[in-house]
């Protein structure tokens, strides 16, 4: 069976979509029925970008749902004193909370407004006064050097380049020399955001890239032409094997993370192409190719496409955050996606599984670290946002096309504590109360080390507990699996080692656990991963229900271990 392409994933999400679009042009959340933040703007380019490159016989249909949808935006966008759009979502209770997201729609407006007027739609010079007349002042609340005033910054640099702006290009240099002298280093990432996020660090990169694509030419363009390296550097890194964002506070586990991915190595691709740079422009066409592996698999049968990195009805809110509503986060990922097929992306490389070794460990801000080889990716933080995630190995993938992965740290729905997959020390003896390591608050020691062999890469972390207790973890990822070892040096006690995993995704089958003599399979369809410990298992518990991470439903293995000793040792590899 053909895999779908690029275009037919735009096509079904945009599709899946089109009954919440109102006669207003307004595109209503399919949970909330109301407009959500930036959802119409963005749902406007995509029908835009299908009347173009869609079925023939359906291009009209879709240009007119972007003519109705860039009208109802340009109204909202220009007009500050209407009421916000949903900006925050209650699971409790269905309650929604409203602020001015107006920054995000700038992009979407003008690359809409351009395909229409090329189109010789018939409202075009109406839209362009409407678009001329914006005051960007008042519409967009974020300012230089913010990431969301990237977004709108990438969008009034268009209506420069159409001669709608009272702007000119010595303004853009302006707003961008905000940005360049708050960088912290080009290496570390664009980080005006709290928690340091590797989400919006790639958000900005592609809306800076974009200002590129778009033909800036003013005097930061050099800067601009180093960030596109330094940029795909770092974007390589925290991409996991399954074409995934390694996880870091907010928005890691949302489906535009997969959309701005394609759209980026494919801005990168062609930028490195141009300049004859072919080893750049290859890595950047495969990474593409990876997160679009990982993209398409978020379609929900007979239904919307998600917004997050599961196929759970959208009613159930599992995976989502706090401000993730179904009619903008999962419209913002299929734009991305349209913006890369018009740029011509096809997914024709392939989505390589055996990747080479590869480390990155970055320690001031952010205190993270990403392994590769082969199929596998590991990506530990020793600096969690309480939050989102726990201490220790937040992801641990498998390669592209898969279900079962461990991305992301699990969250025990009751407590609201993070269980990642890594040991507990036990009080008394089998199953006895446990102290899980990965809640713990640990101060580093010392910057975390990578390392990277011909066959194979490692991450090692030295940490302090806030009682002053030694704690160490040991990471070393190779062709044939992942080996851990974590550990309390001087420390001896009964050890417990805990496997969160993803149970239900809600693709119809479930993950089936099964006891071997040294650990534990889980099994999920036609995948299978084994994880042995080096050490004899006294007892198993298993607890199917209960907690739940980004990618869906989750369970809860716990192996208490003979003991007493200073650390575990365990290894996890793909059976098939």
């Amino acid at each position: 069976m053909t895999s779908p392409s690029p275009l037919d994933v735009l096509t079904a999400g945009v599709e899946s979509y089109s009954p919440y679009l109102q006669d207003s042009g307004e595109l209503h959340d399919p949970v909330f029925d109301e407009p959500t933040q930036y959802g119409t703007a963005y749902h406007a380019l995509c029908q835009a970008v299908l009347a173009v490159t869609g079925p023939p016989a359906e291009r009209a249909r879709h240009l007119d749902n972007a003519r109705r949808a860039l009208d109802a935006a340009l109204t909202h966008t220009a007009d500050p004193t209407l009421e916000p759009t949903g900006s925050s979502f209650s699971r409790a209770n269905g309650s929604v909370r409203r602020s001015n997201h107006r920054d995000f729609t700038w992009p979407p407006i003008l690359k809409t407004f351009r395909i229409l007027r090329d189109a010789g739609d018939e409202r075009s010079a109406e839209f362009a006064e409407r678009i001329a007349a914006v005051d960007i002042t008042q519409s967009f609340r974020s300012r230089p050097p913010s990431n969301w005033a990237s977004v709108w910054l990438s969008g009034e640099w268009i209506r420069i380049r159409e001669g709608l702006s009272p702007h000119t290009v010595r303004d853009v240099d302006g707003w961008l020399g905000e940005f360049l002298a708050d960088l912290l280093r080009p290496d570390d990432g664009f980080y005006f955001e709290p928690g340091k996020p590797n989400s919006y660090d790639l958000f900005t990169r592609f809306h800076i890239a974009d200002l590129l694509v778009e033909g800036y030419d003013g005097r930061h363009r050099e800067d601009l032409e180093s960030l596109m390296a330094t940029g795909l550097a770092r974007s390589l890194a925290v991409q996991l094997s399954d074409g995934s964002l390694a996880s870091a506070h907010r928005s890691a586990g949302q489906t535009w993370t997969l959309g701005a991915q394609i759209a980026f190595f494919t801005q990168a691709e062609r930028f490195f192409s141009a300049r004859g740079d072919r080893t750049r422009a290859r890595q950047a066409g495969e990474a593409a190719s990876r997160a679009f592996a990982s993209m398409r698999r978020w379609q929900r049968p007979a239904s919307t496409f998600s917004p997050v990195e599961n196929l759970l009805p959208a009613g159930y809110r599992v995976g989502y955050e706090t401000y993730t509503g179904d009619g903008h986060y999962a419209n913002l990922a299929l734009a991305f996606l349209a913006c890369a097929v018009q740029a011509g992306f096809r997914a024709d490389k392939p989505a390589v599984l055996e990747r080479p070794p590869a480390v990155r460990a970055e320690h001031v801000p952010t205190f993270r670290g990403v392994a590769h080889t082969g199929r596998y990716s590991v990506a530990v933080n020793a600096d969690p946002a309480p939050a989102y995630d726990g201490f220790g190995i937040t992801d641990l993938t498998f390669g592209p096309g898969r279900h079962l992965q461990f991305a992301s740290s699990v969250r025990h729905v009751e407590s609201g504590g993070f269980l990642n997959l890594g040991s507990a020390t036990r009080a008394g003896g089998v199953r006895g109360e446990i102290d899980v390591l990965a809640q713990r608050t640990f101060t580093l020691d010392a910057p975390i080390e990578g390392t990277e062999r011909a066959d194979g890469a490692g991450l090692r972390l030295s940490a302090r507990g806030e009682d002053g207790a030694p704690y160490q973890l040991e990471v070393s990822v190779g062709p044939a699996g992942v080996e851990v070892e974590e550990s309390t040096p001087g420390v001896v006690a009964n050890r417990t080692l805990l496997i969160p995993y993803l149970r239900d995704l809600g693709s119809g089958t479930e993950t089936v656990v099964e006891r071997t003599p040294d650990g534990v399979r889980l099994v999920h369809g036609v995948e299978e991963i084994a994880i042995g410990v080096d050490a004899d298992v006294e007892a198993m518990v298993h607890l199917p229900y209960g907690f739940e991470n980004r990618r869906g439903l989750c369970g809860l293995v716990r192996l208490d271990l003979a003991g007493p000793a200073e650390g575990v040792r365990f290894h996890v590899a793909v059976v098939r």
